[in-house]
């Protein structure tokens, strides 16, 4: 029950913070800045040259929604029905249920020319072209007409991210990010290859795409009409020219 759920929570929360103090003698540093916003509204706040390394791991282009994965602990924070879904609009595209973001993107960058550049960028991807019409050629047999706008609008928002990156990250700084290939209806979308191309054209070289041994399974309904295909998962590494 509900009493249960949150004595449960409370057990493991006095546990962690039992850890901290002998974490802290482990691994003292300098306090984490921890920010509770959109990087697609964040980012832009930071100064040129702010960092010398990212580690990410971005929300994949998977579909899934991450606040009902997360729902128990956001529950806890006291997320109500309105602040659920507005943080589902927020978060950057990974799921059916993402609504467009063009007039928050317009409003955060209305006078700054990388939005335009990181629309540019995806339009001008012969490959995220190629599957973009593929996927609206086949939008009959797909599950959920909103994938396409899904897909579109996950590699527009990344491109504008790193875009990002390549004004925030110092000279020879580097970038890493690990993220999964996904399959829609048949059609692979090899995600590091197009992320490590928006890369490319943004002032950083590709080191390395370091493929994980263990692979991603494709959806059973995908299984059943395309057969089984392990898609890749990946740790993708680029350096800042």
């Amino acid at each position: 029950d509900d009493d249960a759920q949150k004595t449960a929570v409370q057990k493991l929360m006095r546990i962690a913070i039992c850890d901290l103090p002998y974490l802290r003698q482990a691994y003292h540093g300098s306090n984490p800045n921890i920010i509770t916003d959109s990087c697609l509204v964040q980012l832009k706040k930071f100064k040129n040259k702010a960092f010398d390394t990212v580690i990410t791991s971005p929300p994949y282009a998977n579909r899934y929604d991450y606040t009902r994965t997360y729902a128990l602990e956001l529950a806890y924070l006291e997320y109500d029905f309105n602040r659920f879904n507005n943080l589902r609009q927020k978060m950057l595209t990974s799921t059916v249920e993402n609504s467009s973001k063009v007039d928050l993107l317009t409003s955060v960058y209305s006078r700054s020319k990388i939005l335009a550049d990181a629309v540019r960028m995806a339009d001008n991807s012969a490959l995220l072209q190629k599957i973009l019409k593929h996927l609206r050629k086949e939008a009959k047999s797909l599950n959920n007409p909103n994938i396409i706008r899904m897909v579109e609008n996950y590699f527009i928002e990344m491109a504008l991210v790193i875009k990002e990156f390549e004004r925030l990250i110092k000279s020879d700084g580097n970038v890493f990010m690990v993220n999964d290939n996904v399959r829609y209806n048949g059609e692979e979308i090899p995600t590091d290859i197009i992320l490590s191309d928006f890369a490319e054209h943004s002032g950083f070289m590709c080191e390395s795409i370091r493929i994980l041994k263990r692979g991603k399974g494709n959806s059973s309904q995908q299984m059943g009409a395309f057969g089984k295909k392990e898609m890749r998962k990946c740790i993708y590494h680029w350096r800042k020219r």
